[in-house]
Formats: C-alpha cells, sequence, structure tokens
C-alpha cells in the first residue's frame, strides 16, 4: 500500500509540474524594444559602403540586423531578430527582410523571405514563396503572418526605430519537413542574406546585386550566418578522489526534472509538450539511452533541468563510468518561485554540460549526473540524480569513436610437471629356509625388510607385501620336506 501510494504521489507531483512557466535562459534576448550590449550572437551593419543595389539606389543611412537563437534551450526552437534605423534614415513603408534557405530548398528555387514593414505605426510581417508550418500560405508578395507571431515590437525613441521579433520554429519548416509534420533543427548557424528596401530602392549584403531570385542566384548557401552564441567557460573542473555516491531518494532527495538534452549543444529531438518541457528522460528511453559516437563523434552533453534535495546542494558534475566525480563551477541557474515550490527550499535549476572528447578508446560509457550536498552540520554527501529509472534519470551510455583496446590475451596454461618417477622398491631380504613365516609381519616392529615396506607398499587385496614373502617362503619349505620324504623312501626301498 505505502508503495501504491509513494506512486501516486510522485506522479501528482510530476502532472504538477506542467503548470510551471517555461523560463528563457539568462542571457536570451529580451523582446522588449531595447537592444542591449551582448545580447545577441551577431550583429549586422548595412551601410552605404557594403551593400549591392539592383535597382539603381544609394542608401544613404546605417540599418542594424541583430540576430540569435537560445544557445542553451534551443528548447524554445526560435530565432530572435532585431534591427535597429536611425530616425533619420525611417520612412514608414520601407521592407526591412531576410532571406534564408533553412536547408531544402533547391537551387533553382526561390529562398523564404521574411519582412519587417511599419505601416500606420503598426509593425507588420509578411512570409514570402513557401508554404510554411507556421501558415500555409506562399504568396511571392507576402502573406500576413503578424497574429502568428509570440512576440513582435515596435518602438520609437528620440534616436532610433527599434523592431524585435521572435520568430518560431514552425516558420522555418517547409517542403518535405513540413509534409512529414517535422520542425526545423536550428544550429550554430543559419544559410541567409540580408535585404531592405528603403524609399523604393533595393539593397543587399551579399556580393551580388541579384539578377535572379533564386537560391544559387543569391548565393544563399554561400552565406552562413552566426545566429547562436560561443559556448561560456564552463569554469573549472574539481575532480573529487573516492566519493561515494548515494542514489536520489537514499541521500534525500524530495523532486527533480529533467527537461532537455543535448548533444553537442544541439537539442537531441524536439521534445516540447504543448509549450512545457520537461520529457528528456523519456526521450532517451526511446533512443536506448544510447548514443553512438563512432560515425559523428561528439564533444559535449548537457543535462538541463533542476532538483530539490533536504540539504543544499554545492556543487553539481557529473560521473563517467565508476570514475571519480568531476564537479563545475557554474551548474548552477537561476531559478524562479515556482522550482521552489515544487522541489524544496534547496531546488536550483542546473545545467551540466559532459565533456566526452577525452573518450577515443571505441568503448561504450557510462555516463550520470552527480550533485554534492552539504548538510546543516556541514557533512558532505554526494547523490546522482535518478529520482526513478525513466523519467527523472540523468544517465546515458555513449558509444566512444577510436579502436577499443585488444582484448588481453589469455595466459597460456603452464606444463604440468612430469610425475617423479616413483623409486625402485628394493627386494626384501630372502627367508632362510629354516625361518618359519611369520603370522603377521606387522607384529615384528623390528623387522627391517617388512618395516621398509609397510608404509606405502599395501597391495590391491589388502595384504602387506611382507606377509605375501613369508607365505612364498612357508611354500619352499614345505616344499623342500617334501621332497626329502620322498627320496628317503627311494632309499629305503
Amino acid at each position: 500500500m505505502k508503495k501504491v501510494l509513494a506512486i501516486i504521489i510522485t506522479a501528482v507531483m510530476l502532472l504538477s509540474l506542467f503548470t510551471l512557466p517555461v523560463i528563457a535562459a539568462d542571457d536570451d534576448p529580451m523582446v522588449d524594444g531595447v537592444i542591449t550590449e551582448g545580447e545577441y550572437a551577431t550583429m549586422f551593419e548595412m551601410k552605404p559602403d557594403n551593400v549591392q543595389t539592383w535597382t539603381g539606389g544609394t542608401l544613404d543611412t546605417t540599418i542594424t540586423y541583430y540576430l540569435n537563437t537560445p544557445r542553451d534551450g534551443l528548447l524554445f526552437q526560435v530565432l530572435f531578430v532585431g534591427i535597429v534605423i536611425p530616425n533619420s534614415g525611417f520612412n514608414e513603408g520601407d521592407r526591412y527582410q531576410i532571406a534564408f534557405n533553412p536547408g531544402n530548398i533547391a537551387d533553382d528555387q526561390q529562398p523564404l523571405f521574411v519582412t519587417f514593414v511599419v505601416e500606420n505605426h503598426a509593425l507588420k510581417i509578411l512570409q514570402h514563396n513557401w508554404e510554411t508550418k507556421l501558415l500555409d500560405d506562399s504568396d511571392p508578395a507576402g502573406a500576413d503572418i503578424t497574429d502568428l507571431i509570440p512576440e513582435a515590437v515596435y518602438v520609437q525613441d528620440e534616436e532610433n526605430v527599434v523592431i524585435e521579433v521572435k520568430l518560431p520554429q514552425s516558420f522555418f519548416t517547409i517542403g518535405d519537413d513540413y509534409d512529414e509534420g517535422e520542425g526545423y533543427k536550428f544550429t550554430e548557424t543559419m544559410k541567409m542574406g540580408l535585404f531592405a528596401v528603403i524609399k523604393g530602392h533595393g539593397y543587399t549584403t551579399l556580393p551580388k546585386a541579384p539578377t535572379e531570385w533564386t537560391v544559387s542566384a543569391l548565393g544563399i548557401n554561400d552565406n552562413d550566418v552566426k545566429i547562436m552564441k560561443d559556448p561560456e567557460d564552463v569554469g573549472e573542473h574539481t575532480v573529487v578522489e573516492g566519493a561515494e555516491i548515494e542514489d536520489f531518494l537514499d541521500a534525500g532527495g524530495k523532486n527533480m526534472s529533467f527537461d532537455t538534452f543535448f548533444v553537442n549543444r544541439v537539442q537531441l529531438d524536439n521534445i516540447i509538450m504543448e509549450g512545457v518541457d520537461g520529457s528528456a528522460s523519456a526521450k532517451l528511453e526511446e533512443y536506448g539511452r544510447e548514443i553512438d559516437g563512432r560515425a559523428d563523434p561528439y564533444e559535449n552533453f548537457t543535462f538541463r533541468g533542476w532538483a530539490g534535495f533536504e540539504a543544499e546542494m554545492t556543487r553539481a558534475g557529473y560521473q563517467i563510468d565508476d570514475g571519480d566525480p568531476v564537479f563545475l563551477e557554474n551548474a548552477f541557474k537561476a531559478t524562479e518561485a515556482a522550482v521552489r515550490g515544487a522541489g524544496g527550499g534547496y531546488a536550483s535549476r542546473l545545467e551540466i554540460e559532459v565533456d566526452v572528447t577525452g573518450l577515443q578508446d571505441g568503448l561504450m560509457h557510462e555516463i550520470r549526473a552527480v550533485v554534492e550536498l552539504k548538510s546543516e552540520d556541514d557533512e558532505i554527501s554526494y547523490a546522482y540524480l535518478n529520482m526513478d529509472e525513466s523519467s527523472n534519470n540523468m544517465q546515458f551510455y555513449y558509444q566512444a569513436p577510436g579502436d577499443p583496446p585488444p582484448p588481453t590475451a589469455t595466459p597460456e596454461p603452464t606444463a604440468t610437471p612430469e610425475p617423479t618417477e616413483a623409486p625402485e622398491v628394493t627386494d626384501a631380504p630372502k627367508a632362510t629356509a629354516t625361518e618359519a613365516p611369520k603370522d603377521n609381519a606387522t607384529q615384528d616392529p623390528g623387522n627391517s625388510g617388512n618395516n621398509d615396506q609397510k608404509d606405502n607398499k599395501d597391495n590391491k587385496k589388502g595384504l602387506p607385501t611382507g606377509a605375501i614373502i613369508g607365505i612364498a617362503a612357508g611354500c619352499a619349505v614345505v616344499a623342500a620336506a617334501a621332497i626329502g620324504i620322498a627320496v628317503a623312501k627311494k632309499k629305503k626301498k
């Protein structure tokens, strides 16, 4: 009954987590009309000396484009776009555009365009040339997707006009991917080109002014633009030797959530469920918890989620096989009240990045997330983040690249030494004809002939060898006596 009750309570707690808000990483752009230094991964300036025109115009202003996709989540599967236009160069009706190839547009086809335009003091967003998962309209002049964009702002202050937009994954899902219901997967770069139509004249930062509007003619595939920030320094690694690590519940674990799993900082799969994550462990189960790096070696894997114990977590890290755990300096992330409500006052968000570049031995390795705990009495202990086997278990197996070590040779058996030859048995002294046989040779311990043999030469019928010799000697005496009698009788005759 207690076991059933515990399962029910755990299920209720897990279900309650689906009401928690999805929290973006601290360094994700805020769609608020204010662009701060370092907020975006990439910044490009479109200015008079770096643009080509296909209409003969001359650009007389500088337009700045900003791009970013969340490095920590790719969880949100979005592209943030920011555009800053000086008031002196801004006109309502001007169009600020980006052309994309999300990876599956043929060279002889037109790219996917998005247009941002301010009309009647309102921002409008259009998609061109392709039906997308966001809207099944391929109008080359632009289909209005403004109301389908989750976040978009247009702000004008004393100096600039600022446009900020969060384009969802569904906007980039087209063609075969759209038909199959798959989602576009962001990586560190995206194939794209920047465009603008200012006062009716067109400009682009691509090397050549377009004469045709195909992917090939525009050179989109040759223009990989960085959209993701470089990995942050994960800080110093600390190895703790000889740590004894307990399972989550045995160590006083209260609750946890394994939200997202990243392979080379790219999400293993789209595991968002109605806008709420939290199923990374179950997703790993679908893969048998095994990642094969032999054909495509990996650099790192990342566990992302949160955990709470009865004691304070002081460090977090990972363990490979049965080795000493490695703790990271900045694994703890900003934690909101909802997480502490579900996991207790010591609960914290975690992001544990596992460096596997040193695993090149061709073997299968078990990798598990570990935390260090400090009690109120300052006692240190260690725990795995494995509340249950499949739903919340930060553990997987990595098949490392490289050649496995040769198997250890089985030692050749040592030759069995040949048995030493048994010493030859010396003949017992012959009994004289006048000696009477002993009834039992063992009754005469002073008889050296019998004594030499009695320790190790009992015959198969259990008789001592000395007895056999005595019997034989007795028979010879009797035979000699019989012959003597016979000869005497003959002489008498």
